[in-house]
């Protein structure tokens, strides 16, 4: 995660449950029946789900070495498009 903060510039905050998907499932489940007041359609009764004991990772490094990295991870980006072409399926 530092490495994505650094490269992308920004803080990232991660969770201390990182089962995304099972979260997902259960907070929809919840929000099914309204459980802890739970909707969906106001993200805002969701504000609190998944916070406790997260972790944040802040950019470490210079601005100029960030831009460096970052241009170095588009070029890693843009070589990656179409690797999958003309595979026959």
């Amino acid at each position: 995660m530092s490495v994505l903060a650094d490269v992308g510039g920004f803080t990232v905050v991660r969770p201390e449950m990182r089962e995304s998907t099972a979260l997902g499932s259960a907070l929809l489940a919840g929000a099914a029946i309204k459980l802890h007041g739970w909707d969906l359609t106001k993200p805002e009764t969701l504000a609190e789900v998944n916070t406790k004991g997260t972790r944040e990772f802040v950019p470490q490094l210079a601005p100029e070495e960030q831009l460096k990295r970052w241009e170095v991870w588009q070029r890693a980006v843009e070589r990656a498009k179409g690797w999958e072409e003309g595979h026959a399926d």
